[in-house]
């Protein structure tokens, strides 16, 4: 038996790396704050919704529906949106993994 994905982790997850705030993604999407928090504990999210929100945070409708780790690497990798070297991104996303903040 395949186990679902559960859409609304890997969604946080992948807002998480591309350094949106929730905030931010739920102006884009017109709706609130608490909204996107709660769509981020759905383990199901609505096609149209997850379409709109791929738009916006830039990757693939796949990359939302079929996280894992290996997706946000790449991504880092070549995201060329963002004025960062490789090692500095790299050294962002370990620090958000491990919770750290960042020092700027």
């Amino acid at each position: 038996m395949t186990e679902r994905p559960h859409l609304g982790r890997n969604l946080s997850r992948i807002r998480t790396a591309r350094e949106m705030k929730q905030e931010t993604l739920a102006k884009a999407l017109g709706i609130s704050q608490q909204a996107v928090s709660r769509m981020e504990q759905k383990a199901v999210i609505k096609e149209e919704s997850l379409t709109k929100i791929a738009e916006i945070l830039d990757v693939p409708l796949a990359a939302i529906k079929a996280y894992d780790q290996k997706f946000i690497i790449s991504n880092i990798i070549t995201d060329h949106k963002h004025r960062y070297t490789f090692l500095q991104k790299t050294i962002r996303w370990i620090k958000r993994l491990l919770g750290l903040r960042n020092d700027k």
